[in-house]
């Protein structure tokens, strides 16, 4: 798919891999929406980078993503591409008492509802274009789980069996629609962690932003169905000869350091 002249939207656009895509994008010469949750987050993203726009939506909640169709279809008059990277990360000691339900649900909420939310809403605007695309954001933890983040690891898991399937309904419907999961391995300059820091021992698993943005639009524009760069592609490849030793292995050394920081 060729990536000027396109009506493209970022969820989640403020920050990290969502923002970093959406700066990309505006480069190449096309017309940028990023979301965020937060209007003090859009105001801030906007001043940094005139030339994006911004609307405040929460994917997580179904009215919101509602409003969201409605304003872009009253300003914009078509949608080419929908990035969905809207997602939260965090760490939980499921033994921990002052860990609650409502608590463990808010990624689901964020990271899988949001793209179902989003994705669903903005079919129909897509399927108008003569091409278009979906960009489902997972990650590397959908290839192989963390124990030391049990729920974020089921939301990406969650998307990528959830990509998969939309895909195959979109091709027996015809629609001229390219779908495409990315997998992130761990991105340095995100801010998509909020409890641990990282050490020594993962700075052979990061990959630097730019990467992982040049990446993902190479694979974009040659309508790659999956694209899982840097470490992703190992963990890819160890999750099928041995999921259940790479899971556990990668289960210790996470749990040690949760342990050791809470």
């Amino acid at each position: 798919m060729k990536l000027e002249n396109r009506t493209i939207l970022v969820t989640g656009g403020t920050s990290g891999i969502g923002l970093a895509f959406a700066k990309r994008f505006v480069e190449m010469g096309n017309t940028v929406i990023v979301t965020s949750r937060s209007k003090q987050n859009i105001d801030q993203a906007i001043k940094e980078n005139p030339n994006l726009i911004g609307i405040a939506a929460d994917v997580s909640q179904v009215k919101s993503v509602d409003q969201l169709v409605h304003q872009i279809k009253q300003q914009y008059s078509k949608l080419d591409v929908l990035f969905n990277s809207a997602g939260i990360m965090r760490y939980y000691d499921l033994f921990a008492e002052e860990v609650t339900g409502g608590q463990l649900t808010t990624e689901i909420d964020t990271n899988l509802n949001g793209t179902i939310y989003v994705t669903k809403a903005f079919l129909p605007l897509l399927a108008k274009q003569e091409e278009a695309m979906i960009v489902n954001v997972s990650s590397v933890l959908a290839n192989i789980s963390v124990a030391s983040s049990p729920i974020y690891s089921a939301t990406k898991a969650g998307i990528h069996m959830y990509t998969d399937a939309l895909r195959e309904q979109i091709r027996a419907k015809n629609e001229r629609i390219h779908v495409m999961e990315l997998c992130p391995p761990l991105i340095s300059e995100t801010n998509l962690e909020d409890k641990m820091s990282r050490d020594k021992s993962t700075k052979f698993i990061d990959l630097p932003l730019d990467k992982l943005v040049d990446a993902g639009i190479k694979g974009m524009e040659k309508n790659k169905i999956r694209l899982n760069p840097g470490f992703s592609k190992i963990m890819r490849f160890m999750s099928k000869i041995a999921p259940d030793f790479v899971t556990h292995q990668w289960g210790k050394t996470m749990m040690k350091r949760l342990n050791n920081e809470t």
